[in-house]
């Protein structure tokens, strides 16, 4: 079964809830509040609206929309320039030379490459010249790959302090953990929870939580995401950015480093929130 799902049956159990498994894997999970059936699956939850998830997913279309809302990178997105004619209505750069000039004319080396709709840190690149920006354009191209993406992004990059994932529910901050990677060991992904030794440290600092939480109310004034987990980083001249968000976080890492039952209880606030009985946290 899946670790968040885990979670979820452990805040069922202890909160009384009815709930029911589907599928030999138990990844699918029904709950049953107030007569209404709710189900989860594997990482996702009934809480989104598609519209949303698939705003979250996609990040050009993400930072679009909320990108005078709150600071992001500034992020420019590039089609395959081998697709299908139904697209070509959205092709302006009609090869890999076009699309790499147009990166170096609207940004500086350093910069961020990657897939539009990546996870878990694949495919995300640190361009520091031109040729390496050729060649992540390429990989990120690659037909033959099984994480093949038709849309690639660049973004401004980043020189970060501390990164944070910080989980929301109905706009409510519920908890937040950093990215450690004091110890760690950097071995080709530049996602930290993915370096070799890296943890998952969560915030008990009140007045950091505080900063996340403001930093964060605006996008929520934009937009409600029922809920979400974002990456937010603050860099080292004390700037707060927005890196990504997630609509269906998974909790792996804050999991294997001791805090189960901080997911545990965000469950069952999830639960009283879908009973109706949750509305303030």
């Amino acid at each position: 079964m899946n670790i968040n799902l885990q979670s979820l049956i452990q805040a069922s159990n202890e909160l009384g809830a009815v709930y029911k498994t589907h599928h030999s894997t138990q990844n699918v999970v029904e709950l049953v509040l107030n007569d209404e059936s709710y189900v989860f699956i594997n990482w996702t939850t009934p809480l989104n609206p598609q519209s949303i998830s698939h705003l979250c997913l996609d990040n050009v279309f993400f930072y679009h929309f909320f990108q005078d809302s709150i600071n992001m990178p500034k992020t420019a997105g590039y089609l395959y320039p081998f697709c299908d004619q139904k697209y070509l209505q959205y092709l302006k750069e009609k090869s890999y030379q076009e699309i790499v000039n147009s990166i170096e004319n609207q940004f500086q080396y350093p910069l961020i490459v990657k897939n539009n709709r990546g996870s878990l840190g694949h495919f995300v690149f640190q361009v520091n010249d031109r040729q390496t920006l050729f060649s992540a354009i390429e990989s990120i191209f690659n037909r033959n790959s099984k994480t093949f993406d038709y849309v690639a992004l660049a973004q401004d990059y980043i020189d970060i302090k501390t990164e944070y994932r910080a989980v929301y529910l109905n706009g409510a901050l519920i908890f937040a953990y950093e990215k450690n990677i004091e110890n760690a060991i950097y071995d080709g992904n530049l996602s930290p929870l993915h370096w070799q030794g890296a943890k998952a440290i969560l915030v008990h600092d009140k007045a950091l939580l505080n900063q996340i939480a403001r930093f964060c109310s605006s996008l929520f004034q934009k937009m409600m995401i029922p809920f979400c987990g974002l990456d937010v980083a603050i860099d080292k001249q004390g700037v707060w950015w927005l890196i990504e968000a997630n609509s269906a976080p998974g909790f792996q890492h804050i999991i294997n480093d001791g805090c189960q039952n901080e997911v545990i209880d965000l469950y069952k606030k999830m639960i009283l929130f879908l009973e109706g009985k949750g509305a303030g946290f």
